[in-house]
Formats: structure tokens, C-alpha cells, sequence
């Protein structure tokens, strides 16, 4: 049996690390931390194993005397969003976001829709393998309201982009929404900005495609866009707060485009400003930033590490390239796939250029990614990385992982947060640079 305690989350394989009985008793703590009177926003993804996590971690709040609002199925990002509209205390997303559908995982959410520090997870994780269950008496129960915040959100997200330049420049986009809570809120926000929108994939509940919307996960979007002369394509992983980009060549970005041309596009209108991103996001930050006259700050992989310095900075735009998650302050501070699809929209509107062309602008780099299974112990395998940065002689930045770098590439080695892999990225202007320091990393673990 797995579970899985990070900062992004409480996760692990249904039957076989996650189930009801462990939900209901994370949820129980989570609630008797928050305080008996407290209101929770329950939400969760298409998964099959969804509606069974719902119950249990509704009866685990409601047992520690906590008040539900249950949003049913939404995208992670309007969860988020909800908690802070409805002044909530905190927040439970039922989501493994990215991972394969037998997985599924508890996100824990505090005030203002963010995830929780990750102190505060590290407290709750030695408190559920040494804590019990702690119920109130009969007569202090929460109790559970089911409310629809998806006709809200959609109103709020429309007010904060420029609604009337979409319209006007009559655009037409391909939605991947691969089966997951983007079905429910991106189609609707893109038909309301007059977008022709034809949405592939969008059965619940039926994953069609990787989890993750990558390169080689998105063949067929990358098909069906130029075949049918629309302008963009965009894919969302199952709770949406992912987002990634096809031009309309038919060209799947990496992840890190996403994230770069609404960055771009906020700091060139705001004047500057200040960026957060994480340690494993692309080199181009750097040079955006310089180019706006931003202040960039890196932080450790993980929503939760990014947004929390967001708030101590009062930054004013961040993310994570490494998944295509945008965060913008202004709106709420969750990563949103759905919200970065509109102001994308919004910037091919307003350059009146296509969107291939508009990334043609962004500063170039070549980046590898790849994922290996961990057949040996991380400080073994550490030790060895730091021995091949000495003998490149790279700089190293031990933030997250092992990171190396030097004036031509870099490349970043580190466990997975929320799977038992090893992930690997390697950047560099020359493609060919970054092959090499690959294999030479790829000797190192297999």
C-alpha cells in the first residue's frame, strides 16, 4: 500500500493506499485543525473513484464539525476560486490532477483558495499516522449544502478579461478536454467570448488520451486543428488547472509556452513587476523578465511552495512552466487552465497575429524532458549527479532536487512529488547540448 503525503497533495493508488476510510480520516483532522463552525468547499474531477472520496471526506468534516459547501464536479482552479468568493476557511479538492485515472488524491486548501503551506502538510501527515479519528457530539455536526459555483466563476473569469476584444476578433479554437472538469467550464467560457469552439474528448469520466497533455499525448489535437483551419488548440489535464497550447500549424508546444505568453503579456501591460516561477521552469523567465523590467524569484516544485511566495512578495504574476499552470493574483491564487485559455485568446485578439507567430517572439530553448522509474536509493543516485556537475564543472542549486547549470545549459534531476519516479529536464539553447548532458544524466540512472 502507497500514499503519498507532498505539498500537493494527499495521493495514492484507489484500493491500494487511497481509499474512503483514508480520506474520511484526513479530512476529520483537517477539519478538527480548522475548528468546529468552520465551512470546507468539497469539489472533485470526473474519476471514477470521485463520488466514493466525496462522501468520505464530507462525513470526515462534517464529523470534526464542519459545515460543507459541496461544489460536485469543477475544475480544480474554480474550487480554489470558491474558497476564496465564498470566504471559506479552507478547502478540499478531490483531483490527482495529472496522474493516471487509477489514482486519485486529497488537496487541502486554506483561506483565499490556497494550498496549504508546506509546514502545515508535514503537521498533518505526523498527525494522521499518530492521530485518531476526533468526532464532536451529536449536537455540533456539520452539516452539507450542495451549491453550483461553475455559473459564478465563469462570470467572474469573463469580467476579468477583455470579453468585448474576443468577441470581436472572432476566433476559433479546438478544446482537448480529455474526459476531464474542464468539460464543464472552458467550452462555456470560450463560446461566451464568441470563440467557435470544437471541444474533442469531452465524454467525463472517459480518458482517451495520457493524463498529462504533452507532445505525445496530444497526436490527435495536433491534427485536427490545422486539418480544420482553427487558430489554437488548447488541452487541460483531468481537473484543468494544466493548460497547453497547439498553434495552428499544429505545433504542441511545451508546457512552459503556456505559461510564458501570459507572463509576457501581464508584465508588458502592468509595467513590470514581480514573477515567481519554479526551479524547473524554463530559462526564458529570466530573459522575459529582464525584457519587462521584473524582478524574477525560483522557488521548490509545487503550487503550493509558488503561490505562498506569490502572497510574501505580493507578486504579480507566477506559475509553473513545468506544467503550463498560471497564477495570476488579481483573480485568485490557483494555478488555472481555464483562465490562462482566455487571456491567451485575449493576447492573439490584441496582436492581431497568429499564435505561432506570437511565440516565434519568446526567447528560444530546447527542452528535454523524461521520467525514470527509481530503481535505487535518491542519495545514491544524488551523489552521483553531484559528481558529474564537478566534473562539467556546473554550478549547483540543491533548492529541489539537483539542479546543475552553466553559461551553455542546465538540467534539474529530482524525485516526483506525487509519483515514485525520477524527473528529468534538461534546457539549452543547442539542442544538440542538451542531448548530451541527457545521456550523460540518463548513465547516471539506469
Amino acid at each position: 500500500m502507497t500514499l503519498i503525503f507532498t505539498p500537493l497533495g494527499i495521493r495514492g493508488i484507489f484500493g491500494s493506499g487511497m481509499d474512503a476510510e483514508v480520506a474520511m480520516k484526513i479530512s476529520n483532522l483537517f477539519g478538527h485543525r480548522l475548528g468546529t463552525g468552520s465551512i470546507v468547499v468539497v469539489g472533485r474531477d470526473t474519476r471514477p473513484s470521485g463520488e466514493v472520496l466525496e462522501h468520505a471526506v464530507i462525513s470526515g468534516l462534517n464529523s470534526a464539525g464542519v459545515d460543507v459547501l459541496n461544489v460536485g464536479i469543477a475544475p480544480t482552479p474554480t474550487i480554489e476560486w470558491a474558497v476564496d468568493r465564498y470566504q471559506a476557511d479552507g478547502g478540499v479538492i478531490i483531483s490527482a490532477s495529472h496522474n493516471p485515472p487509477e489514482w486519485n488524491a486529497l488537496k487541502l486548501i486554506g483561506k483565499r483558495g490556497v494550498l496549504l503551506h508546506p509546514d502545515e502538510m508535514e503537521e498533518l501527515k505526523q498527525e494522521f499516522f499518530s492521530g485518531r479519528l476526533r468526532n464532536v457530539p451529536w449536537s455540533d455536526i456539520g452539516r452539507v449544502e450542495s451549491i453550483d459555483v461553475i455559473g459564478e466563476y465563469i462570470e467572474d473569469l469573463l469580467n476579468f478579461v477583455n470579453a468585448d476584444r474576443i468577441r470581436e476578433a472572432e476566433l476559433k479554437a479546438v478544446l482537448d478536454v480529455n474526459g476531464g472538469a474542464g468539460a464543464y467550464v472552458t467550452p462555456y467560457i470560450f463560446e461566451a467570448l464568441g470563440v467557435k469552439v470544437n471541444t474533442i474528448n469531452s465524454a467525463p469520466g472517459i480518458f482517451v488520451r495520457g493524463m498529462e497533455p504533452k507532445p505525445d499525448t496530444l497526436e490527435d489535437l495536433s491534427k485536427i486543428v490545422p486539418a480544420i483551419g482553427f487558430d489554437v488548440g488548447f488541452a487541460h489535464d483531468a481537473d484543468a488547472d494544466r493548460l497547453t497550447v497547439v498553434t495552428e500549424m499544429g505545433d504542441v508546444m511545451t508546457e512552459d509556452i503556456s505559461l510564458a505568453l501570459v507572463v509576457d503579456y501581464i508584465l508588458e501591460r502592468r509595467g513590470g513587476g514581480t514573477l515567481v516561477v519554479n526551479i524547473a521552469s524554463s530559462k526564458m523567465f529570466d530573459d522575459i523578465a529582464r525584457k519587462r523590467g521584473a524582478k524574477i524569484y525560483r522557488t521548490p516544485v509545487g503550487e503550493a511552495y509558488v503561490a505562498h511566495k506569490m502572497i510574501e512578495l505580493n507578486a504579480t504574476v507566477g506559475g509553473e512552466g513545468s506544467c503550463g499552470g498560471v497564477i495570476l493574483p488579481e483573480f485568485h491564487l490557483g494555478r488555472d487552465g481555464p483562465l490562462a485559455a482566455s487571456i491567451i485568446m485575449e493576447i492573439i485578439s490584441s496582436k492581431g497575429r497568429s499564435i505561432s507567430e506570437i511565440i516565434y517572439e519568446l526567447p528560444k530553448y530546447h527542452m528535454i524532458r523524461e521520467n525514470f522509474k527509481i530503481e535505487r536509493s535518491w542519495d545514491e543516485i544524488k551523489e552521483e549527479l553531484l559528481s558529474l556537475a564537478e566534473r562539467r564543472g556546473m554550478a549547483l542549486d540543491l533548492t529541489d532536487g539537483v539542479k546543475m547549470s552553466d553559461m551553455e545549459s542546465w538540467a534539474l534531476v529530482r524525485p516526483s512529488k506525487t509519483e515514485p519516479k525520477i524527473r528529468v529536464l534538461v534546457e539549452s539553447e543547442d539542442i544538440e547540448v542538451a542531448r548530451e548532458l541527457l545521456s550523460e544524466i540518463r548513465r547516471v540512472l539506469v
